[in-house]
């Protein structure tokens, strides 16, 4: 798990709780059920995606307990499958993880930390760059893809640090010289994970991706 409850007091559980659970519930409310459940394709596309990420996630180097670092790949579900359902399909992946290893008490902080936090940040850039930039499918790429996807990520290490700080467990002397350091570099990485399965994804399968519409992005 990514951050253990030990590592939380329980204001920060409150606190991740009170915010975590109400954006849950608002996301498997407004999720397009519907329309997924009568998409084969795209069912198999989200349940493949949460296998990835299960498989994704349990590979994470550990720095000191709380500042592991790994690949979040929370962009490029936001994008294939829409916020509501890149919340609930989070949510599923770390309860997955929390039975694993008997840590349900940290869930809603995880939730929020490495799925709330990065799917809002990166539906929110998507939104502002398709109203303010020209749709084409480089600004759609390097705009929404690849940049969002940093700064899904480093949003996503701040709420993270955020908790640890609000519990008075931040580990201090490895922040800067063991944590910090490597964001930047997990952040380009980040990026180009989510950018290529976008790119492959729209080249061959526009459709799995919700918010990409050929119409718009590969006018002439």
């Amino acid at each position: 798990m990514q951050l253990e409850a030990d590592l939380l007091s329980a204001p920060a559980r409150l606190a991740a709780l009170a915010l975590a659970l109400p954006v849950l519930a608002v996301a498997a409310v407004t999720a397009p059920w519907r329309s997924w459940l009568g998409r084969g394709d795209r069912q198999h596309a989200y349940l493949g995606g949460l296998v990835v990420l299960l498989i994704v996630w349990s590979m994470r180097a550990g720095i000191t307990p709380g500042l592991s670092l790994q690949f979040l790949l929370v962009t490029a579900l936001t994008l294939m499958h829409g916020w509501a359902l890149a919340v609930v399909g989070v949510a599923v992946v770390l309860g997955a993880e929390a039975l694993q290893y008997g840590d349900l008490a940290a869930w809603p902080a995880n939730l929020l930390c490495f799925g709330i936090v990065p799917a809002s940040a990166t539906a929110l850039i998507h939104r502002l760059v398709a109203a303010r930039l020209p749709r084409n499918y480089f600004v759609f790429f390097f705009a929404t893809a690849f940049a969002g996807s940093i700064v899904a990520f480093l949003l996503a290490a701040a709420a993270r640090l955020a908790l640890l700080w609000l519990a008075g467990s931040l580990p201090r002397p490895q922040l800067g010289e063991e944590y910090l350091v490597l964001l930047p570099m997990m952040g380009l990485a980040e990026a180009f994970m989510n950018g290529l399965v976008i790119a492959v994804a729209v080249v061959y399968t526009p459709d799995w991706v919700r918010s990409f519409d050929d119409r718009l992005y590969l006018r002439r």
